[in-house]
């Protein structure tokens, strides 16, 4: 039967299949903002009832929300009732005018149809895209947050690794700390000095080896020199005789008392002496290290001449060559004593140079333990600073970039926190209110569906088509 047969109307399509079975007129949007007006008008004087409340809110009140209303005012105004039926009440005289004018050409009918393609097509997809951005900044705040932290980890651990290898307790005092840590450079010369003795046997066996093979004498000369005199000035090493007066330049620190935290302006006097290249960022000619021409002012050791020879540049690169070439040769030896082979080297000449593996071990241990102390970074670190005021200004300037760097990213992390917890608020704002349009869209559907089949002897229709907008 011809009743049973369901009606299907496309959601795209509606507007159109209304208008070309003359149910509805092409020009009804002319005829709605008269009724819009009268509907906010309405509105303004409205009796205190719990549904209309719901109803009114924040919802576009079409022609089903007005029988509604009109519903519930027959209870609220029943008692301005006549005897012919009529209503006294100006409110339900306003609402009732407006359903009329609703009815009129279908106009209602039109409107809400117009209204559901709005619905599914815009309204809904835009809400959705909404929250998919949302949802995808909160996650990229996370990620950011997770980075944030990994980064401040890192350089909080960098900096502490700083404090900890400088001895820093106050960040503001990063230069007196350091320059008050100077004077443990003479007791590594002095530590350094007293384990140089203990080579004075290794020196020899050396001295005597290439003398046997080579047949002249070869001598490790800056090592030989601080096992026979000690680790003298270089005024000394240059003359051959002790300076009467030594005037080595001393490092004060000038400080503005009003300012605490400004720059630390340090007196260096005349010493600018050269110093070992250290990978801290600093290249030798940042750190403003240059080589001083000898001063030979009578008797006084000034300058470069008024240090010693392991605090010089370069006399302490003549004995640090002296010592990895009898760490080499020591080497050799020790690995031709274990593999007991008959090279050049085995040869000796009555005994006089021939040395155990115990000994030659022995030896090489005492060099490791003096290139760790030279070589040790906060000893080299410490050589730079006294010779260099531009060194010294360099590594605080690290060392505060790393202190504002990790409070920079503290703020920064902070601050994508409290984004996201925005981006939250407003998600949680509008999830609720796609699922509230959604219903009421499903409403809608439900609605049109119903007076459209009331105009076909009740016959079924349906309104395909609204998945593809995303109004589910």
């Amino acid at each position: 039967m011809e009743s049973s047969i369901p009606i299907e109307i496309h959601a795209q399509k509606l507007s159109e299949w209304l208008t070309s079975r003359k149910h509805c007129k092409k020009n009804w949007h002319s005829h709605i903002q008269p009724i819009r007006q009268k509907i906010n008008a309405a509105i303004q004087d409205m009796p205190e009832n719990n549904e209309i409340v719901k109803l009114l809110s924040g919802a576009y009140i079409n022609y089903f929300y007005c029988k509604r209303i009109i519903e519930i005012l027959k209870e609220t105004e029943a008692d301005t009732k006549n005897l012919f039926g009529s209503y006294g009440s100006q409110r339900m005289k306003d609402w009732l005018e407006i359903e009329k004018l609703y009815l009129k050409d279908n106009i209602y009918l039109a409107e809400a149809c117009d209204l559901l393609v709005q619905n599914i097509k815009y309204h809904i997809p835009s809400v959705k895209k909404q929250i998919a951005k949302l949802q995808s900044g909160q996650t990229d705040c996370d990620k950011k947050i997770e980075d944030y932290t990994k980064s401040i980890q890192t350089c909080k651990k960098d900096l502490e690794m700083m404090r900890k290898q400088f001895s820093i307790v106050d960040d503001n005092s990063f230069k007196r700390t350091l320059i008050g840590r100077l004077n443990e450079l003479q007791k590594v010369y002095d530590d350094v000095t007293e384990h140089i003795k203990n080579l004075k046997k290794a020196n020899s066996y050396f001295s005597l080896f290439v003398a046997n093979i080579l047949g002249s004498d070869i001598n490790l000369t800056m090592l030989q020199y601080i096992l026979n005199n000690g680790n003298t000035t270089y005024y000394e090493y240059l003359y051959g005789e002790k300076p009467s007066k030594i005037e080595e330049s001393v490092l004060t620190i000038e400080e503005d008392i009003k300012d605490t935290t400004a720059d630390e302006e340090i007196d260096w006097g005349d010493l600018e002496n050269p110093s070992e290249d250290i990978d801290y960022g600093i290249s030798l000619e940042e750190s403003g290290i240059v080589v001083e021409n000898l001063q030979t002012d009578g008797s006084i050791a000034r300058g470069n001449e008024a240090l010693t020879l392991l605090d010089n540049f370069q006399t302490r690169n003549e004995f640090m060559n002296d010592i990895l070439e009898l760490e080499s040769f020591l080497s050799m030896r020790l690995l031709e004593l274990s593999n007991e082979t008959n090279s050049a080297l085995s040869v000796h000449s009555g005994g006089e140079i021939n040395e155990s593996k115990p000994e030659i071990a022995s030896m090489l241990d005492v060099i490791k333990v003096i290139k760790q102390k030279l070589n040790d970074p906060v000893f080299q670190h410490l050589q730079q600073i006294k010779h260099s005021p531009r060194y010294l200004n360099k590594l605080e300037s690290t060392f505060l970039q790393k202190v504002s760097n990790v409070e920079k990213m503290i703020n920064s992390q902070i601050a994508v926190s409290n984004k996201k917890k925005e981006l939250a608020e407003e998600y949680n704002q509008l999830v609720p209110k796609l699922k509230l349009i959604q219903q009421k869209n499903k409403q809608l559907i439900t609605e049109i569906e119903f007076d459209i089949s009331k105009k076909y002897k009740n016959r079924p229709v349906y309104i395909i088509g609204t998945s593809i907008f995303g109004s589910s």
